[in-house]
């Protein structure tokens, strides 16, 4: 199976642009993006851009897979559902692999979908949607990645480096698994040169394994300024999160992501149980204080 034609729908956003670059820099393959009328986002004028309506009209679409050999989805979390309607075009168009917006946290852990069902249930119907194609000759791929390192760091996991703030879950010892954006970007391209090995199955990256301590420690020796730290009670965040989403408030699903990601069990560190494919996608070893400085320093 030679995986060489490459098209990323969506490629903006925060993840877009690492898994675009990540296939541009490669000649041994051929990378174009799938794009609604109405994104600002903007791509190199090496990258062919196929402009289709927001919906993504069924025949817009199809013109845009035939010839395709992956279809890349890094649509955003809330329109996850629509996936399934571009799944049915790549195998009409004859697509062999498709790699869903999956990255993130581990979807196949049941606990973390209970807790966050409006972000994780669509991702995990899309897998089992991909599942039930498989034998129509549609392969995939889904990257379980955890929090991209870089928005972890800018709120997502609870630090605000600019104002020197940290909220610690517990006694911020929970460990949990992340992945920096090039290193997800390079693990999607990666997995297109061994098609037979990444076919059909769950991928697990990992940058990191690290707690919040851990993280706070690096961050104050880096800035060489003590942060204010507070810590809080894991499960009434958990509480809080949960009531905030059942009054719209989708604030909540920060408090419950960074729950699903320092309490045990809910797959935050998933290196815990599945070995990651680090190796076998050749992804670098990163430094965490290097990778923080230049955080720190943009």
């Amino acid at each position: 199976m030679a995986l060489k034609n490459v098209i990323i729908v969506g490629a903006g956003g925060h993840l877009g642009p690492s898994i675009l670059s990540a296939f541009s820099s490669d000649t041994r393959f051929n990378v174009s993006v799938l794009s609604r009328q109405s994104s600002l986002s903007t791509f190199p004028e090496t990258v062919k851009v196929y402009r289709v309506g927001d919906e993504y009209p069924a025949d817009e679409v199809l013109d845009a897979f035939k010839g395709q050999d992956v279809v890349i989805s890094t649509i955003a979390t809330a329109s996850a559902t629509k996936q399934e309607h571009l799944i049915d075009i790549a195998i009409k168009a004859g697509v062999q692999r498709f790699v869903p917006s999956e990255f993130g946290s581990d979807t196949s852990n049941e606990k973390a979908v209970q807790i966050l069902p409006q972000y994780f249930g669509g991702k995990k119907a899309t897998v089992n949607y991909l599942i039930g194609k498989e034998k129509e000759g549609l392969t995939w791929s889904a990257f379980v990645t955890g929090p991209f390192f870089e928005l972890a760091m800018a709120g997502f996991m609870g630090f605000d480096i600019s104002i020197r703030k940290a909220v610690i879950y517990g006694n911020g010892e929970g460990s949990w698994s992340t992945t920096t954006l090039p290193s997800i970007g390079l693990a999607v391209k990666n997995s297109l040169l061994l098609p037979e090995k990444t076919a059909n199955r769950y991928i697990y990256t990992s940058t990191f394994t690290i707690k919040q301590n851990e993280v706070l420690k690096a961050l104050e020796r880096i800035t060489g300024s003590k942060f204010d730290v507070e810590y809080v009670d894991a499960e009434a965040q958990k509480t809080a999160g949960i009531e905030k989403l059942s009054k719209g408030d989708f604030s909540g699903a920060m408090l419950l992501i960074r729950y699903i990601n320092t309490v045990d069990g809910h797959g935050g560190n998933y290196a815990l149980y599945k070995p990651t494919d680090n190796e076998l996608l050749s992804l670098p070893t990163e430094d965490l204080e290097e990778v923080l400085t230049k955080i720190v320093n943009n």
